[in-house]
């Protein structure tokens, strides 16, 4: 069937008059939660219903639902002919917004805080979750999904700027003594020894350029820790030697989010 857009935008306060379509998702109340409370807090920024001539929502199932539990009105627009087939082209297509798309958004909008965020980031060249890890008082992966929230939400709160403008320029003072310099998980870890006492910058930069071949590419931060403990001990005695990766390997007790 030849699929005609109707060119208007209907509101409706009868929530009745929208139908199922047969093999869309069902509501997931987690989701619903979470719309219902974006609404709460910013008031409505989603995109129109979209129904078809049967009144078959194509696309906004929990957007009705949500005007109904709010007693919302519920604006859409109809498209005769869609089917559950162009409602999964739609999602299957549908891309999702990235850290850059937020933070133009936020920037464009003169949110002071993504505005030295994005500055710093241009300055340094780290992608965003390093730059993240280096000026929020983030403590790992398990607090991951609520920074990103908050990032998403126009909520950053930049908690750790002078230690990161410091840790930064430590770790690009690494550029001419090992390539992988800005990899992610090299970042955290270098984050995690400028936490300990026993952490000598210039200690570290001159064994480097003495035993660069100890530092290579690593999957994993704790990989990275071990191998900054390695170029570290180079000829040091042994009551002189550091044990980063006892203390700092397995732990992300020092970057867990605090979201405000």
């Amino acid at each position: 069937m030849k699929k005609k857009l109707i060119r208007k935008i209907f509101t409706t306060s009868d929530y009745s008059i929208f139908k199922d379509l047969k093999g869309n998702r069902i509501v997931n109340d987690h989701n619903l939660k979470n719309i219902v409370k974006s609404v709460e807090e910013d008031g409505w920024t989603y995109d129109l219903v979209q129904v078809n001539e049967k009144m078959q929502v194509t696309d906004g199932k929990h957007r009705v639902e949500v005007c109904a539990l709010k007693n919302l009105p519920v604006d859409y627009y109809m498209v005769e002919g869609a089917t559950i087939h162009d409602t999964t082209i739609m999602n299957t297509h549908r891309k999702s917004w990235s850290f850059d798309d937020w933070l133009h958004r936020y920037v464009s909008h003169n949110y002071e805080e993504y505005k030295i965020y994005e500055h710093l980031k241009n300055l340094w060249g780290f992608d965003h979750w390093s730059c993240i890890f280096l000026l929020c008082r983030t403590q790992g992966v398990r607090g991951r999904g609520k920074l990103k929230k908050s990032f998403e939400t126009g909520k950053l709160k930049i908690e750790t700027l002078m230690e990161g403008k410091k840790w930064a320029q430590r770790i690009l003072d690494l550029e001419p003594l090992y390539e992988g310099y800005k990899r992610r998980a090299f970042v955290q870890a270098m984050i995690r020894v400028f936490h300990d006492k026993d952490y000598n910058h210039k200690t570290f930069l001159r064994k480097m350029s003495l035993v660069r071949d100890r530092m290579y590419h690593c999957s994993t931060v704790g990989q990275y820790i071990t191998r900054i403990d390695e170029v570290m001990n180079y000829n040091s005695p042994k009551n002189k030697r550091t044990m980063f990766a006892q203390k700092w390997g397995d732990s992300d007790s020092i970057f867990r989010v605090e979201v405000r």
